[in-house]
């Protein structure tokens, strides 16, 4: 095949293979997760650069089928007063993977992960975030996991208005933890 119909077809076959359900000629594309097919729950505790506050997040697949998330997840962290005021932002940081979105496959009884970072409060916190929700890019008022955080040394802290430390950065989903640490 020669010019264009050889390049189309070339993208073609290369759009199947990483779309194909386990990699199996004539499988049908993986469907998009939802948020009902996740167990959310903490990761591991991570070894932190000096003045970084990191949460890892686990979403375990617990559904039957093999599902692809892409993208940065909405987040919204909590306390006894309401939704806390964090300044949100995707991408990385001094432990957050800089690499932007990409598909991820999550496999059952597999996981994907997503990590939050920010600085601390040097003057102490003002809020502390008691449940933290996870929601898949796209629709306004999709569903959401959650999860309460009851350890006070893994909450993240809200600073204040204007403060370093209030500025909550988001990892896309990864993967493994270590992607989403930039490892």
């Amino acid at each position: 095949m020669t010019g264009k119909v050889g390049t189309l077809l070339g993208g073609s076959l290369l759009l199947l293979y990483f779309t194909a359900g386990d990699g199996v000629a004539g499988s049908a594309p993986l469907a998009a997760c939802r948020m009902s097919q996740f167990a959310l729950a903490l990761g591991p505790q991570i070894s932190e650069a000096t003045g970084q506050h990191t949460l890892a997040l686990r979403l375990g697949n617990r559904g039957a089928k093999s599902c692809v998330v892409n993208g940065y997840p909405k987040v919204t962290a909590y306390d006894r007063a309401g939704a806390i005021p964090f300044a949100l932002r995707d991408g990385g940081d001094q432990m957050i993977t800089s690499r932007g979105p990409a598909h991820v496959v999550v496999r059952p009884g597999r996981a994907a992960f997503v990590v939050l970072n920010h600085y601390r409060c040097d003057f102490g916190g003002l809020r502390g975030a008691t449940t933290v929700r996870i929601g898949l890019p796209g629709a306004r008022r999709a569903p959401t996991a959650s999860i309460k955080i009851t350890d006070p040394y893994r909450r993240p802290n809200y600073c204040g208005k204007g403060d370093a430390g209030s500025t909550l950065t988001v990892s896309p989903f990864e993967p493994t933890l270590r992607a989403a640490l930039g490892g």
